[in-house]
């Protein structure tokens, strides 16, 4: 009885791989040339270009890795901060997602800085922030982190002007 089942399981399961063959080789459909062909995006973590973050006090490093932050659509950076780093409250007009990729990222919610409701985040935690949700970070040693997003968005803005380093 087994044997009887399996044969017509794993010829349906041939037949099926035969059907999808043709669509996962089209040109015509992109969402499989994505994973398939030209389409597919790669990046050496040791190639990337870090970029002083003008937006936010000295000491950030960006890369830009997917999607434009100021144009619709789906956007993907990192962010590294050394030893130390603070980032003072502030919100983003958009939902963030955060993965944090090397080192301990302490986040906390809310409109003052305090550390005592700061959370502990090792490599592999992720959390969401809301859009227009107030939120400060601090990195005892170098911390990388990768945030995404969906645009547009107006960027950072900070809590207290004071801390916005672009004023």
């Amino acid at each position: 009885m087994q044997m009887t089942l399996k044969l017509p399981v794993m010829a349906f399961g041939f037949a099926l791989g035969l059907t999808a063959l043709p669509v996962a080789y089209s040109d015509m459909h992109d969402g499989m040339t994505l994973l398939m062909r030209s389409n597919y995006i790669a990046e050496n973590p040791e190639m990337l270009k870090w970029e002083r973050n003008m937006s936010t006090p000295w000491g950030m490093r960006t890369v830009m890795l997917y999607g434009d932050p100021t144009k619709p659509g789906p956007y993907v950076f990192r962010a590294k901060m050394p030893s130390g780093y603070k980032l003072p409250p502030h919100r983003h007009s958009d939902t963030r997602t955060v993965t944090v990729l090397k080192g301990v990222y302490w986040a906390g919610i809310g409109e003052q800085y305090d550390a005592m409701k700061m959370r502990e985040l090792e490599p592999g935690a992720y959390y969401i922030t809301q859009a227009e949700v107030p939120h400060y970070a601090w990195a005892r040693k170098e911390v990388i982190i990768q945030e995404m997003g969906m645009g547009p968005n107006s960027d950072i803005r900070f809590v207290n002007p004071e801390d916005d380093p672009r004023l």
